[in-house]
């Protein structure tokens, strides 16, 4: 019972009660009040008709007028003379009329002790020496067969707006509830690990807008599981490499397959570079968890990014080498501080940078900073190899390589770009990426000018 079908069946019951029932009630008593004043009216204009009549006849007559009428009525009529005497009278014997009836008659009610039936009278004084006064006796349920057909009419009509309303609400919910089950019955199947499990969207409204989230979320769940996999797949692989190397190299040393000092000392550096591998593999790895999980603290201040770009520039100098290449730095005069952590900002440079180098072999390596409407931006442009626009999307994935087949002679973990992108955005920026291939690469690191009262 507890379902939305009998929930909104039984609302819609409530409320078509709370608004029927007082409505009907109110409907009742206008026709009842008006009833009342139309009889009311009649009787009394009926009495002054008949004392008229009384007033134009004579006394002999009285009887046959006063048959005629109740012949042809349903009322009664009892005729008084001057001293409240009966004249003539239709039933009715034991009323009594008031003794001072004043000009304009006499209106009241009587119940007939005989039969116990309840009347309502009006009394008009007649102008003839011999006559005083007519009453006219009207049944108090003369309308009550109107009455009676009025409330049937109404009891009917609420039954069948009842009926209507049942109906309306076995449609409705069973419209509303039909994708509701669809849904529970698509989150089971998520629940259960069936990613492919689709809602069908029949409507624009908060019940379609419903689907097409749960619709989205099967695809994020999807994507993500399908990243998670890639992410233990490629992990799986960069360990696997540096650790055929390390178990290949000591288990030569181990058992003396080196030919001489100077292989055994190279076998000694395999095994210390891929080692280093590694371990700087697992750094970046537990520092990009953190960023994602939110647990990477920050230690935010005023900083003024010219000034990090230069100090990663006089890191990365030395590590030009042989290469022709040219380092470069352009920044701009009076720049606004902006709001980050120094250390975390110039990790960012000094990536950049080292890819920078590491791609370039002749050229130059530019950076530049700048002020621009209201924002700071940071450059690194090379003239290197560049990359393709195919590949461009994905350059801030985990594990993605450019250059599959030279990478990892670069030593490079596939997690750089992915940790700048993160260490960017945790600090309130954006960075974009602009290249042609064989022509250079632009990165642009865009953060918001401090504002006062910024620390």
């Amino acid at each position: 019972m507890n379902t939305i079908f009998y929930k909104l069946g039984g609302s819609i019951v409530v409320l078509f009660f709370i608004v029927l029932l007082p409505l009907g009630f109110v409907m009742l008593e206008i026709f009842h009040n008006y009833n009342h004043t139309h009889l009311k009216e009649e009787t009394e204009e009926m009495a002054s008709q008949y004392a008229i009549m009384l007033a134009a006849s004579n006394r002999l007559d009285i009887d046959l007028l006063v048959d005629a009428m109740a012949a042809e009525t349903v009322r009664e009529i009892i005729v008084f003379d001057q001293t409240k005497k009966v004249i003539e009278t239709s039933r009715i014997e034991s009323f009594t009329p008031n003794k001072n009836l004043s000009g304009t008659g006499e209106i009241g009610s009587y119940v007939d002790p005989e039969n116990n039936e309840r009347y309502f009278y009006v009394g008009k004084p007649v102008s003839d020496e011999s006559i005083g006064s007519v009453y006219v006796f009207s049944p108090s349920n003369l309308m009550s067969s109107s009455a009676i057909r009025v409330q049937n009419a109404l009891l009917l009509s609420g039954l069948g707006a009842l009926l209507l309303a049942i109906g309306f609400t076995f449609i409705f919910s069973r419209k509303l509830t039909n994708p509701l089950h669809l849904m529970e019955k698509a989150a089971k199947k998520l629940a259960r690990g069936d990613l492919e499990a689709k809602v069908p969207v029949t409507t624009k409204d908060e019940l379609g807008f419903l689907a097409r989230s749960m619709n989205d979320l099967a695809r994020e769940l999807k994507r993500y599981q399908d990243s998670r996999r890639e992410f233990f797949s490629n992990v799986s692989h960069e360990f696997r490499t540096p650790l055929s190397y390390i178990q290949g190299y000591s288990h030569a040393l181990k058992n003396g397959l080196h030919q001489n000092e100077d292989q055994r000392q190279q076998f000694i550096h395999v095994i210390h570079d891929e080692a280093n591998r590694m371990n700087r593999l697992i750094d970046d790895l537990f520092e990009l968890s953190r960023m994602e999980e939110e647990r990477f603290p920050l230690e935010l201040e005023l900083v003024h990014l010219g000034y990090i770009a230069q100090k990663a520039v006089r890191k990365v100098r030395p590590s030009t080498g042989e290469k022709a290449i040219t380092l470069v730095t352009e920044i701009e005069e009076d720049i606004p501080d902006i709001v980050g952590d120094s250390f975390r900002l110039e990790q960012i440079f000094m990536n950049l940078l080292q890819n920078a180098v590491r791609y370039t072999e002749h050229g130059s390596v530019r950076v530049k900073v700048l002020e621009e409407n209201g924002k700071v931006k940071g450059m690194v442009s090379d003239t290197g190899s560049g990359i393709a626009s195919k590949e461009l999307p994905y350059i801030f994935e985990r594990f993605y390589r450019v250059e599959k087949s030279r990478a990892r002679d670069f030593g490079g973990t596939g997690l750089g770009l992915a940790i700048v992108k993160q260490l960017t955005e945790l600090q309130y920026g954006t960075i974009d990426v602009e290249s042609r291939h064989g022509k250079g690469t632009t990165f642009t690191l865009c953060f918001p000018e401090a504002r006062e009262g910024d620390e």
